[in-house]
């Protein structure tokens, strides 16, 4: 949503003044961001919301972030969220985009309780994006990209999973929620400061309810390769020691599951199909069948390599599902998972995950044509 989107929200809401309990907009904050943090003082929590200011909307469009940012401390957050009130006109929750947890704060106290009131409150969407951060969530907000708002921009670099492999599916309220209740582990989306500029890198491992690991963007990429979430991207790889980029087009994936004296065994299957979209070998020939073979084996050997080695660091490591293998689990052996389900962490580490790879090189760019294969 752009300075555009911001004002047919405002127009919508003022839509509602013909309602006999209705609110004049100017006495609401309207929410598009939330920074959860550690309190001050004797406080135990810190709340920042980033709310749209309409006297800013309009002026200087395009260059001046149409939102400010107000924080609070309190005991609980229920009690924070009303004691912003003392600060600004009662917080609107319902266009609230992103949620950003500090690592710091989730370490101390489980997820579970932090968002208690948020699932409670019918007024605040489940469909909110939930984000963690090494930092302060805050300091987060408070950056300006040249006028686009921070919930903006975090919200919008979640969309770009067509164009690369190393984000994850935009985790929700309702989808934590969810995996808490089961008792799985799950990641959530890292967002960091660089170089002055708000970046989505990696993920957090969250398991019993607090956070646990960080894992990076390379092995988000093995993740979404491992599980099938993939809507394009670029995979880099080496034919002859020289760099080329594979574009995947598309994925087919499944996952075949069985369990034998307790134990599982999951086989996936994928295929990708794609483009040889650069190539640094000045000999590549993209006529010859034998040379983009080597390429797909190439790809496929790289691929390989990148899923085992994160699923060795997930079974080994952290010994901790964050594949959603436990949902093939459960639809597949219902009445064994009513009884796994309480230690699905061991289960999984203890699992044989056998992952089979196919790509398929269908055309490279102007220097040749389309193969249809």
């Amino acid at each position: 949503m752009k300075k555009k989107g911001i004002l047919a929200v405002l127009s919508l809401l003022l839509l509602l003044t013909g309602c006999w309990d209705s609110r004049q907009i100017e006495k609401f904050s309207i929410a598009i961001g939330l920074g959860v943090d550690k309190g001050e003082g004797d406080k135990k929590v810190k709340l920042s919301y980033q709310i749209l200011d309409p006297k800013k909307i309009g002026q200087n469009a395009g260059s001046e972030d149409p939102t400010k940012v107000v924080s609070t401390s309190g005991t609980t957050i229920h009690q924070t969220i009303r004691s912003t009130a003392l600060k600004v006109f009662p917080v609107f929750s319902q266009h609230l985009q992103v949620i950003i947890f500090s690592e710091k704060l989730v370490s101390d106290i489980a997820l579970d309780a932090l968002i208690n009131q948020f699932i409670r409150d019918n007024s605040l969407r489940r469909s909110s994006e939930v984000y963690i951060t090494p930092g302060s969530p805050s300091k987060l907000l408070n950056i300006d990209d040249s006028g686009d708002p921070a919930s903006e921009i975090i919200h919008n670099v979640s969309e770009n999973r067509a164009s690369t492999i190393k984000l994850l599916e935009p985790v929700t309220l309702g989808d934590i929620s969810i995996r808490m209740q089961m008792g799985l582990s799950f990641i959530m989306p890292r967002v960091v400061e660089k170089g002055g500029q708000i970046q989505v890198d990696g993920g957090s491992v969250i398991k019993k309810n607090r956070y646990y690991a960080d894992i990076s963007s390379s092995d988000i990429e093995a993740l979404n390769l491992l599980i099938g979430r993939v809507n394009g991207g670029v995979i880099d790889s080496r034919h002859k020691g020289h760099l080329f980029s594979y574009e995947i087009f598309s994925m087919n994936h499944r996952i075949h599951t069985t369990r034998k004296n307790g134990k599982y065994k999951f086989d996936i299957h994928s295929e990708i199909k794609g483009r040889l979209s650069e190539d640094w070998y000045r000999g590549e020939d993209s006529f010859n069948e034998t040379y983009v073979n080597a390429i797909e084996q190439a790809v496929e050997r790289d691929i390989h390599q990148r899923v085992t080695r994160v699923i060795h660091r997930m079974q080994n490591d952290l010994k901790t599902d964050v594949t959603k293998l436990a949902e093939y689990a459960r639809i597949n052996y219902p009445k064994e998972w009513q009884k796994d389900k309480y230690r699905w962490d061991e289960k999984f580490s203890e699992a044989d995950i056998n992952y089979h790879i196919d790509a398929i090189v269908q055309d490279f760019g102007t220097k040749g044509k389309t193969k249809k294969r």
